[in-house]
C-alpha cells in the first residue's frame, strides 16, 4: 500500500500575485515561507502558516481549486471573527458532520475552513 506523510504544498495560480501575497500576510496570518530554504527564491511569494505551504504562481489561466483546512471549534470561532473584522465575505454552512466557512482570496481561489467538533 502506498502512503503519504503529509501535503508538502498547494500551488495556487493567481492573476495578481502581489495583491494575493499581501492579503495572506495581513489578513490570514501567513508569513513569507523561509523553511523551504534557497528553493523558495524561485517562488518569491510562497507563504506558510506553520506547516501549511502555499505557492503563489502568477498565471493568466486561473484554476479555481478549492483549498480546505480543518480546525478545532475554538479556531473555527476565531476564523469567523477574523473574517468578519477584516470585511472578508464568507458563507457559513452546516453539514451533517461538520460546519464550514467558504470565502475566496483576491485572486478568486476558494477556501473552506471546517470543523468537525463545532457548534456555530
Amino acid at each position: 500500500m502506498l502512503n503519504l506523510d503529509q501535503i508538502d504544498h498547494i500551488q495556487l495560480d493567481v492573476n495578481n500575485r502581489a495583491l494575493v501575497h499581501k492579503r495572506y500576510l495581513e489578513n490570514f496570518d501567513f508569513t513569507r515561507a523561509t523553511s523551504l530554504g534557497h528553493w523558495i527564491e524561485g517562488i518569491p511569494f510562497a507563504v506558510d502558516n506553520s506547516s501549511e505551504h502555499l505557492g503563489l504562481f502568477e498565471s493568466k489561466s486561473i484554476y479555481s481549486t478549492p483549498v480546505s483546512f480543518s480546525v478545532t471549534s475554538n479556531q473555527f470561532s476565531n476564523w469567523q471573527k477574523h473574517l468578519f473584522e477584516h470585511s472578508i465575505e464568507y458563507v457559513l454552512m452546516e453539514h451533517d458532520l461538520f460546519w464550514s466557512m467558504h470565502f475566496s482570496d483576491p485572486g478568486g481561489t476558494p477556501f473552506e475552513i471546517k470543523s468537525y467538533d463545532c457548534i456555530a
